[in-house]
């Protein structure tokens, strides 16, 4: 055998063992993509779950009309997690927001926790009719800006007229 036939059976095992390199190099590729896809699928549910497991529900538990002081009381509950109320804001109507309602933030219990005192789990917002219109008449919209223990910024909507007041479900803001 003479040197350049040396060098072609070299040249042709160096290629095949390039070859099966690179064959190898892409399955193992293939296969940590497709647990990299099934991990990053599994940290989406837990994302979730934990959004979930530490989301708040915010109720209405009753409206009071104040007659002799033209006044609407909205009893605002918590029946889950715990959250803090940030800010209340007019969005449209005939009431406005009285002084009592400065004190913010503030913090609503989990109700299921036996070692928060009792009431902890509700707050009164107290809204001024500042219209002419008797307070079954008048017409508002508000909303309520919270945050859970996540830190992740909620908004809901109270929209009603009267004792009538419907809450929106929560839309997560920035």
């Amino acid at each position: 055998m003479n040197l350049q036939n040396i060098f072609y059976v070299c040249a042709s095992i160096g290629a095949v063992s390039t070859a099966t390199s690179l064959i190898y190099l892409f399955i193992k590729d293939y296969s940590k993509s497709k647990k990299i896809s099934q991990l990053e699928r599994i940290s989406e549910a837990l994302n979730k779950d934990l959004e979930l497991r530490y989301q708040p529900h915010l109720w209405l538990n009753g409206i009071s009309l104040k007659q002799d002081e033209n006044r609407i009381d909205f009893d605002i509950n918590n029946k889950r997690e715990w959250c803090q109320l940030l800010e209340f804001n007019i969005l449209s109507g005939d009431l406005i927001f009285d002084e009592q309602n400065k004190h913010l933030p503030w913090e609503l219990e989990n109700p299921t926790d036996r070692s928060i005192p009792e009431g902890s789990h509700r707050r009164y917002i107290f809204m001024i009719n500042n219209s002419t219109k008797t307070l079954n008449q008048v017409e508002y919209e508000f909303e309520i800006i919270y945050k859970n223990r996540l830190s992740q910024k909620h908004s809901i909507t109270a929209k009603g007229k009267g004792n009538d007041c419907k809450l929106s479900p929560p839309i997560i803001i920035n």
